[in-house]
């Protein structure tokens, strides 16, 4: 019964939100009026509302056990490929959490973009943005997801750009002025900033589609729940095995903005804020994660996650996962841009989130749920998760209001800003302390059972991931506490603030709303397999920890701000030279390739259409000269080349 409801209920939750946003797109082809436009963008929000709904019924009324609609859609020789959803622990609360928030923001949306240029544009790539993330999360068939994968690609170009115009400094990412080497701009457009994101996924997504035709090859299935593991990794050897992950996992490592590819990210916040805390909350970036995670749940149930071609991928994405993690974090730290701080924070937790997950094949442990059974790593990395797109979503959302009230995307607010905002002084503190892993909040029992897995798999990994963890996390209490500060309580005083007044008012309850449930989310470890967090959390050495993360919040909070570091602040302003390197280095590489290319067809199209007709051409002409009709000129001819011949072979054979 669950099943064929579950097929229904996916075509519902999928294609009313896109086909409701269907008429302000319309519309606005005709008739740019945001006045007139307002309804329809109510009727777009509905139809979140309607996702969001679904949702809630999947979560509340399905039982606590994998539960599979799957029906033909392409049928091959080999193998086919299915229309095929799935309700399990992943999917149940990720589906929850992703519809939810889409819903929130959007309405937090109506009043930030009330009088936006672009309102047909936005609803309906943002409601497309939505679908997609949710086809990607509920997908048990690997093709089916990756229509979801790209069709996140899609949205987040069309929303990262959407003020293509480039006219408003107020979008831009970096100091206008500023430049890297060479030149080059270390500013970035809404314009540009979209062509760096869709490039930098689209590197990633070309390799991951020719994986998963490979998965599908020699694993007889796409779905998630019945491929045969065992017999690629038996088919392919340890080589082929990492050769095969690592394509797949170029896609998440993208998406997710895995170190070095996480410059995008940071420049993706040209976009409208609501786009950036959707985004940075359960969309896109969150998606690479969480396929990670289907991918390490598939591999663990097929007990095949700790064959040495696994072992050896998952141990690169543990290093690569915090040392991003740790990179992020510092780089939130120097930063004077509030959206451009809080896209590091998102880079630092989703390497927190991939690192973990990627202990999974040296932690044995699995949890149960209900009839769920869950790898501790994914689950703890799953939980972080959760508090994550809470907080951030809440911390994005106060920085758009920010804006609106300030007239500026830099750092600034003190206390009577934070007397005229209360709300938004409120949801930034409760965000900022349910995530930085201060006790006795959600973080930082998340943190304590993250700190736990890395401590235990010391003897096997060594102790860099525990070191990695360990500094980013005190790097990001900082840089939290830092924010709140700058905007807030010790930050420049803004040029006549005007409070939370009319117009805001779905602004303010967006956030309120999101700041709560961030709060709230202290209740996860203790209602989540309470064992697993409660007795990590008890723990002497973490306790000690804690501790020291409430001593930096507060003196961030006292002292926001470091002196000019000279090389160092600007090893972080300009991101690490990571845009320096692709904009000029990989660039002027791609330059050089293609002006060689260039000059190589020149030269066969030289070669074909001149030289060559021109030498057959000559050649035909001097033997027609030679046709005369007198034996004496061909016996002449004879003797001559007889003796070159012979002079030819002499002269070889002294050689030789």
């Amino acid at each position: 019964m669950y099943s064929q409801e579950l097929g229904l209920l996916m075509g519902l939750m999928l294609i009313i939100p896109v086909l409701l946003a269907g008429p302000i797109a319309i519309y606005w082809l005709f008739i740019q009026d945001p006045r007139r436009a307002r309804p329809l963008a109510y009727l777009a929000v509905a139809g979140l509302g309607v996702s969001a709904l679904i949702s809630t019924y999947i979560a509340v009324a399905f039982p606590l056990k994998p539960i599979v609609y799957s029906t033909p859609w392409i049928v091959l020789p080999s193998f086919t490929i299915h229309v095929s959803f799935i309700v399990d622990f992943l999917s149940r609360y990720m589906g929850l959490l992703t519809a939810w928030l889409a819903f929130i923001i959007g309405v937090y949306s109506l009043d930030y973009l009330a009088n936006d240029y672009r309102l047909g544009w936005f609803w309906f790539f943002y409601n497309l943005f939505a679908a997609s993330m949710l086809l990607t999360v509920y997908s048990n068939d690997l093709m089916l997801m990756f229509i979801g994968w790209e069709g996140l690609g899609l949205a987040s170009w069309a929303l990262i750009g959407h003020w293509y115009k480039d006219d408003d400094e107020l979008s831009y990412v970096g100091r206008t002025g500023d430049r890297l080497i060479l030149g080059k701009p270390a500013w970035t457009t809404p314009s540009y900033a979209a062509y760096r994101a869709i490039a930098t996924v689209r590197f990633g997504d070309i390799p991951m589609l020719g994986a998963i035709a490979a998965i599908g090859l020699f694993g007889g299935s796409l779905e998630f729940t019945s491929i045969n593991w065992n017999h690629i990794i038996t088919t392919l050897g340890v080589g082929g095995t990492v050769a095969l992950l690592i394509a797949f996992m170029l896609g998440p490592y993208t998406k997710s903005a895995q170190f070095p590819f996480n410059d995008w990210l940071l420049t993706a916040m040209t976009g409208p804020t609501s786009v950036s805390a959707l985004l940075h909350s359960a969309t896109m970036v969150a998606a690479g994660v969480y396929i990670f995670m289907r991918l390490t749940q598939s591999l663990y149930a097929a007990h095949v996650i700790i064959s040495t071609g696994i072992e050896i991928v998952y141990l690169v994405t543990v290093y690569m996962g915090l040392l991003t993690a740790l990179l992020g974090a510092l780089f939130a730290t120097m930063i004077d841009e509030r959206k451009v701080i809080l896209a590091g924070s998102t880079m630092s937790s989703l390497g927190f989130m991939m690192g973990v997950t990627a202990l999974t094949p040296f932690i044995p442990e699995s949890i149960s749920v209900g009839e769920y059974v869950v790898p501790l790593a994914v689950l703890v990395a799953f939980s972080y998760l959760i508090i994550h797109a809470l907080s951030k979503a809440t911390l994005f959302l106060v920085s758009g209001h920010l804006i609106h009230e300030t007239h500026t995307r830099f750092n600034m607010g003190n206390l009577e800003l934070a007397r005229r905002m209360k709300l938004g002084f409120y949801a930034a503190m409760a965000a900022a302390i349910s995530l930085g892993g201060v006790p006795p909040l959600a973080g930082y029992w998340i943190h304590a059972a993250m700190d736990e897995a890395a401590t235990s798999v010391i003897s096997i990994v060594g102790i860099g991931p525990y070191v990695l963890m360990l500094l980013a996390s005190l790097a990001y209490v900082a840089f939290l506490a830092r924010f709140v500060s700058l905007n807030f309580i010790k930050g420049e005083a803004p040029h006549g603030p005007h409070g939370e007044h009319g117009g805001v008012a779905l602004m303010v309850l967006a956030y309120t709303l999101t700041g709560t449930a961030a709060l709230a989310s202290v209740a996860i470890p203790f209602f989540l397999v309470p064992h697993v967090f409660l007795s990590a959390g008890v723990d002497t050495t973490v306790i000690m920890i804690g501790v020291i993360l409430w001593l930096i919040f507060i003196i961030a909070l006292i002292k926001p701000r470091v002196g000019n570091l000279g090389p160092i602040t600007r090893l972080f302003e300009r991101r690490y030279y990571v845009q320096a390197f692709m904009d000029v280095v990989l660039a002027g590489f791609g330059g050089l390739l293609t002006l060689a290319a260039f000059y190589i067809y020149k030269g066969f199209d030289i070669l074909f259409d001149f030289i060559i007709p021109d030498a057959v051409t000559g050649l035909s002409r001097y033997i027609r000269s030679l046709q005369r009709g007198y034996l004496r000129t061909y016996l002449q001819i004879l003797l001559v080349t007889t003796v070159i011949v012979i002079l030819v072979v002499l002269i070889i054979m002294a050689i030789t």
